[in-house]
């Protein structure tokens, strides 16, 4: 090809390198960029579910606490047969003690089915009403249990907010009254104030029937506020137990990725909030970086392309010269490829040196009058194997068996050949048929005690069939009549049944071979 039609192509080869390498790059940089994206909404999902379930366990046991402190008071008033007086302080000293256990314990009432109070705890407190409504405030949630959850109020004995929780008082079977425990929310905030999420995130406490108990950020105009009509409870609260929900909210507007679960024991529920902007803070930080990089890359390859545009002009004014070295290198090369005998792949002569030496064997059995043997031999089925294990397993087979073949071969004139495909040939001059049948045997074994793996044959390995051919040469005797007969004799042995040995010699000819080192002399008229 002239230099000239070369150096266009490298130019245009370097063009068309440099867009693909460009698109590649930018390719590989936007996979990695979404799979960084992808990892960082992950990595939130975790966050947001960690975050809520230990959340949710944290509510559940100081829900667990007021409910099991509930229980105990109600069974002394119920059980006891002091007085009232002695009750109160039986209760006041139990409500101390718990108060070191349990400090999120705000206040207590008991109130009888009038409404009257009984007894309030802490028993300091400034508290004008005496008496009470036996009906909630407001909306309450019961558990399976018989504790009713209301929504945050005022405590009337302390003043702080409290969540109101709340068992019926009975005496002797009958309801009489209420047992009122305020849980502090400054409790609650405590516990939320404590959790990393962002500045933008959000954390949310709320009933199943849809009240809001408490929200970060804060704000007393979300206590108690019905949650009905909001995407989060609306669409996935009241849906499903638990689970992650992406939503806009209509609280501030911010986009968050919330995962909610539901509080144990109680009809509570956890919702734990990140803001899309600040999960994928540090992606957006990478991908400025990664736009350096890509500016960066482009000009590298802008000058690269534009150093290789220039060599290539530079060889166009030394074509003339080029050209000629070029030419003289191209008939160089090729008359060594035609002088070379070897098969690239196995490593042993390949067909046109086999032809070559059979001719030069046949010409000297003429004079000699002596025998010449050709054992042709073929891998069974070999499609088969390269169907099952790949091309490049095949390759590796042959070779295998292109060095038993040279083990096999021990004279200087025996040749081992490559014939072409599966087929192999063995050059056996001075053999008689059988001395060339036992050298036959020999690879037909040696091949078997390979035992290369080969599911598509009976024996379960790659096996091989041989036909030995033998004749004495005449001079009108041609290539084509030795390959045919030991072809003849190869397909005997595919049809006898493969893994064997077939012989075919011409009727009426007698053949003898030398002694040799493979005792390989002996009459073997057909």
């Amino acid at each position: 090809m002239p230099l000239k039609r070369l150096n266009n192509k490298v130019r245009i080869t370097s063009i068309v390198l440099a867009i693909l390498g460009s698109a590649m790059f930018g390719y590989a940089l936007l996979n990695g960029s979404l799979a960084g994206r992808q990892a960082a909404l992950k990595s939130g999902q975790t966050a947001t579910m960690n975050i809520a379930t230990g959340l949710a366990t944290q509510v559940n046991l100081s829900f667990r606490a007021a409910d099991l402190l509930l229980q105990e008071i109600a069974a002394l008033d119920n059980n006891n047969p002091l007085d009232r007086r002695d009750m109160r302080k039986l209760v006041e000293e139990l409500l101390n003690r718990q108060s070191r256990l349990f400090p999120e314990m705000d206040t207590l009432l008991v109130i009888d089915e009038q409404g009257r109070i009984l007894q309030r705890w802490p028993a300091g407190s400034n508290m004008s009403t005496t008496t009470l409504s036996t009906s909630p405030d407001g909306p309450a949630s019961t558990s399976e249990g018989g504790l009713k959850i209301g929504a945050p109020m005022i405590s009337r004995v302390t003043g702080h907010w409290v969540i109101p929780l709340a068992r019926t008082r009975m005496r002797q079977g009958k309801p009489a009254g209420e047992f009122r425990l305020g849980v502090s929310l400054e409790h609650f905030q405590r516990l939320f104030d404590e959790v990393n999420i962002g500045a933008q995130g959000s954390l949310l406490l709320g009933s199943r029937d849809g009240v809001m108990l408490l929200r970060r950020p804060f704000g007393e105009q979300f206590l108690g506020k019905n949650m009905v009509e909001l995407p989060l409870y609306r669409d996935h609260v009241r849906q499903r137990s638990s689970g992650w929900a992406d939503i806009n909210s209509m609280q501030d507007g911010i986009r968050r990725l919330h995962y909610v679960t539901g509080v144990p024991d109680y009809p509570l529920f956890v919702s734990a909030a990140l803001a899309h902007d600040e999960m994928l803070a540090d992606w957006h930080a990478a991908q400025a970086s990664q736009l350096l990089v890509i500016v960066a890359a482009a000009l590298i390859i802008g000058l690269l392309t534009a150093y290789l545009l220039r060599v290539v002009r530079m060889r166009d004014r030394a074509e003339d010269e080029i050209e000629k070295k070029n030419l003289s290198l191209k008939l160089l090369t090729e008359n060594l490829r035609a002088q070379a005998m070897l098969d690239g792949m196995t490593g042993i002569p390949n067909r046109r040196y086999l032809d070559e030496q059979l001719q030069l064997v046949m010409q000297n059995a003429s004079r000699s009058k002596s025998a010449l043997s050709l054992v042709m031999l073929d891998v069974d089925y070999f499609k088969k194997y390269n169907d099952l294990y790949g091309h490049i397993q095949g390759d590796y087979c042959l070779q295998d068996i292109a060095r038993t073949l040279q083990m096999v071969q021990r004279r200087q004139g025996d040749l081992a050949a490559r014939y072409g495909g599966e087929e192999f040939a063995i050059l056996l001059p001075d053999t008689d048929l059988a001395g060339a049948h036992r050298i036959a045997q020999k690879v037909v074994d040696a091949v078997r005690a390979l035992a290369i793996p080969h599911e598509g044959n009976a024996h379960g390995v790659v096996t091989i069939s041989a036909g030995v051919y033998t004749c004495a040469p005449r001079p009108e005797t041609r290539i084509e009549d030795i390959f045919a007969g030991a072809d003849r004799a190869l397909y005997r042995a595919k049809d006898d049944g493969r893994d064997r040995v077939a012989d075919y010699q011409p009727p009426h000819t007698v053949v003898s071979g030398k002694a040799g080192q493979d005792g390989r002399s002996g009459d073997a008229s057909a």
